[in-house]
């Protein structure tokens, strides 16, 4: 029986049984999987290395699946910003997932010629079909392990791979792990940190439409915070050696260094090109670092909802493997009629396309954004030329803008030049559209985020244009969240902060979504070249921004 979504505007083929995590959905591009779970897992635990025991009887639990269910189970290795990730599992969707979106260890050391470590530096067991098992997630920071089960929705495990990744490479190397996205405009990155539904990766793909542009990354970036030294080197620091001692390692170099601008210390990084470098603290210009992104996914994982502002994407999305792609109903047709004209029109009589009948086109065009959380592989250079995407993930972006992506229509403020109290308090609060909290716009990252949002309500209390002072103020905060703001200070430093709050449709004058979308791409733009403190414009005044930058 098929399950009913949204007064029956779009439904999912039922389950075949009680128990099956993942089933066939009604076909559409390679292939079109259902998952039970099409979210985050009942159970989600990050806090398992504080529960004695816990994490040996889920490793326990999980083997012991393996060794006596009769079933195929499948271990891939794959290769993120240098760290080699295992994976373990028996579900086909997952497998097929995780092959398609990551580098494999040969493909990475073709590409980069940089060879990995032998053994994983972070193990992932998934197994559905559990029976002495909840649905269930699970991270272990002392073991560098996650662990699920009875889930095959990929999205959680990629974030919670992703989570894992990024809180070893931040202490140990001090690299920033950020769920953000990044395109590239004559030479100049432009990073995006977004709650989920603000426009995020709209605003990537729209900016490909002006000249000399390079698409990066789409969902998640590794940034190096480095600096010249005075023979002209450009390094990021990793450890820092004095007498002998490890004085700082990862994320504790960058305050060290600063406090200590004198000293002959060994500092032992990396150059862009990711060979070990050394210097002396006392030759490296502080003042001025410099931020540095690296993509991540071989095969970018994203919602194929992307088609309604950019069709040019289903080309690519029919041949891919789809997650939860829904059947729509006659309503959902009716009420998006003018959204599925104005996509058909661009791929009408186009292949793939051409050989689907007038109906069979519409309802596969309804498919790609009925359900706001349907997502697909998305190979980009198939999108955009190859010279213009970056496909070697230790190539490096330098990063000259941050924007702060936004939805709130109680603004009038649709672009505006961040000061650090602005821009910390901002990402320390992270409210998103709906009204939630989400520390940096990360919901991925591997941490006891509820600890950590309790401790931050203590200082927003005392009012956000203070919440910055008193966080550095402050001497109990979560070592966890140092961690963070540590890094994001850091870009502060490293590049400029707006806030972009994607309103334009509030314009009586913006004739279409489409429109606003462009016209926010063109704002973008201009404020990427912009050395103005006080760069600011709403609605009233925002196309006088627009025709001066023509």
């Amino acid at each position: 029986m098929a399950i009913a979504e949204k007064k029956d505007l779009y439904t999912f083929p039922g389950p075949p049984d009680a128990v099956s995590p993942e089933w066939p959905g009604t076909p559409i591009g390679a292939k079109n999987t259902v998952t039970r779970t099409k979210g985050r897992t009942l159970v989600h635990d990050k806090t398992v290395d504080a529960k004695p025991g816990l994490f040996k009887r889920l490793l326990a639990s999980a083997f012991e699946h393996i060794a006596t269910a009769k079933e195929t189970t499948h271990s891939h290795d794959v290769v993120i910003h240098g760290l080699r990730v295992r994976a373990i599992t028996n579900s086909e969707h997952l497998i097929g997932y995780w092959k398609d979106n990551w580098y494999a260890v040969d493909e990475w050391q073709r590409i980069t010629g940089k060879k990995p470590a032998e053994t994983p530096d972070v193990l992932v067991v998934a197994l559905g079909r559990v029976p002495s098992e909840a649905e269930a997630a699970y991270y272990s920071r002392q073991n560098d392990t996650v662990i699920f089960f009875n889930t095959s929705y990929y999205g959680q495990l990629k974030s919670w791979v992703l989570g894992a990744v990024g809180r070893k490479l931040a202490v140990e190397y001090g690299i920033h792990s950020i769920h953000g996205a990044v395109v590239t405009k004559g030479g100049k990155g432009i990073l995006y940190i977004a709650p989920t539904g603000t426009g995020k990766s709209t605003s990537t793909y729209g900016v490909m439409d002006f000249p000399d542009t390079r698409f990066h990354s789409d969902d998640w970036v590794y940034v190096r915070y480095a600096y010249r030294t005075k023979d002209g080197k450009i390094f990021s620091p990793a450890r820092i050696l004095e007498g002998g001692d490890e004085v700082a390692r990862g994320y504790q170099t960058y305050r060290w260094l600063e406090d200590h601008r004198a000293s002959d210390a060994t500092v032992i990084g990396r150059g862009l090109d990711d060979r070990e470098v050394t210097a002396s603290a006392r030759d490296l210009d502080i003042e001025h670092p410099e931020a540095y992104a690296y993509t991540s996914e071989k095969v970018f994982y994203l919602r194929s909802n992307l088609v309604e502002n950019f069709p040019q994407a289903a080309f690519d999305m029919i041949r891919s493997r789809l997650e939860n792609a829904p059947d729509v109903t006659p309503e959902f047709m009716l009420q998006n009629k003018a959204t599925i004209d104005a996509i058909e029109q661009q791929l009408r009589r186009k292949p793939p396309f051409d050989n689907m009948d007038n109906q069979e086109l519409r309802e596969t065009i309804a498919r790609f954004f009925a359900f706001d959380n349907t997502r697909a592989m998305l190979d980009i250079t198939t999108v955009f030329p190859k010279e213009r995407v970056y496909t070697n993930p230790m190539e490096p972006a330098r990063i000259h803008a941050i924007f702060l992506v936004k939805r709130n229509f109680d603004e009038d403020v649709v672009v505006d030049r961040l000061s650090i109290d602005e821009f910390m308090a901002r990402l320390l609060v992270g409210l998103t559209p709906a009204g939630t909290k989400e520390i940096v716009y990360n919901s991925y990252r591997a941490v006891d985020d509820k600890s950590e949002r309790a401790w931050i309500d203590t200082i927003e209390a005392k009012g956000i244009d203070k919440m910055w002072s008193e966080y550095q103020k402050a001497k109990d905060r979560p070592e966890t969240l140092n961690e963070e703001m540590e890094m994001f200070r850091m870009l502060f430093k490293s590049a400029a902060a707006y806030d972009l709050n994607t309103v334009l449709q509030k314009d009586k004058a913006i004739g279409s979504k489409m429109e606003a979308v462009q016209k926010t791409m063109k704002l973008i733009v201009a404020a990427l070249d912009n050395t103005r403190e006080d760069f600011r414009y709403t609605i009233k005044d925002y196309a006088e921004l627009l025709s001066r930058a023509k």
